[in-house]
């Protein structure tokens, strides 16, 4: 699932070829992608609309519309957006603008989402969210764990405490940190948080300059791959040596998601 480097390298990237463009036809070529609204309500209200802002919350991407309409578009495990001049042939909804150019919604799974609301932040799951990691101070972030008693990993993975951040940036980020996925929140030292802190926002901030991480279906909205995997230091390297040690990365299902680790150098 694109996690907050991808959607927010998506949102940048669109913001630079869609914005203040108009859409001049919709093509809705599978319903399901399509929320709580008809595919001919869908077209109605929002063919003839100018993209007037486009921006994320969490793994979310939100496109603002003219007359205060919002589309909200969430990937999740097996969406992607491509933008060219031709039709894609997973594409389940179509977007044409006015300079030519179409936006395709992909999704090979049908596991994605379009929804078109008039107020997104009353949207349960925008809601819920925790804070944007990019947005918060060392000292937030620290106070987030008070009173939590779970593994760090899937605590980290939770949106409703900490927007953006899923299964590839919370083992990188842990290994960076030198801190087990299995580790207990209350066994925690606030100097390890503040390790984790440092570690999770800089590696946030490189996976966006390195246009996110191509480990499934994500891509760029050109169709090219993201450029950060070559800098993944455990994600999917079981049983190769660990860059600090040259100890076998190893591989764990915590929590349900498998998660990758060096024994040695994370306690």
């Amino acid at each position: 699932m694109p996690e907050l480097p991808e959607v927010e390298t998506i949102k940048l990237q669109l913001r630079e070829n869609i914005l203040n463009k108009k859409i001049v036809k919709i093509e809705v070529k599978d319903k399901r992608v399509l929320k709580q609204i008809k595919p001919e309500e869908f077209i109605l209200n929002v063919e003839g609309k100018t993209v007037n802002d486009i921006f994320r919350r969490g793994k979310v991407l939100i496109v603002k519309l003219s007359k205060d309409l919002f589309l909200i578009i969430h990937l999740r495990i097996s969406g992607w957006l491509i933008l060219g001049e031709k039709e894609e042939k997973l594409a389940r909804v179509i977007f044409k603008f006015s300079h030519n150019k179409i936006l395709n919604f992909c999704d090979q799974r049908v596991l994605g989402e379009i929804r078109l609301v008039e107020n997104w932040q009353n949207l349960p799951i925008i809601k819920e969210m925790g804070p944007e990691p990019l947005e918060i101070k060392r000292e937030e972030f620290i106070g987030l764990f008070k009173d939590k008693k779970t593994k760090i990993k899937p605590l980290l993975m939770d949106q409703n405490f900490l927007a953006g951040v899923g299964n590839v940036y919370a083992q990188e980020s842990l290994f960076c940190a030198g801190i087990h996925p299995e580790r207990s929140t209350q066994r925690l030292e606030i100097k390890e948080l503040s390790k984790l802190y440092d570690c999770l926002i800089s590696i946030l901030k490189e996976a966006i300059e390195k246009k996110g991480s191509s480990v499934d279906t994500y891509r760029q909205i050109d169709g090219q791959e993201g450029n950060y995997v070559p800098f993944l230091k455990v994600y999917q390297r079981e049983n190769k040596p660990c860059f600090r040690c040259n100890t076998p990365i190893k591989r764990k299902t915590i929590s349900g998601r498998g998660t990758y680790f060096c024994p040695h150098c994370q306690k």
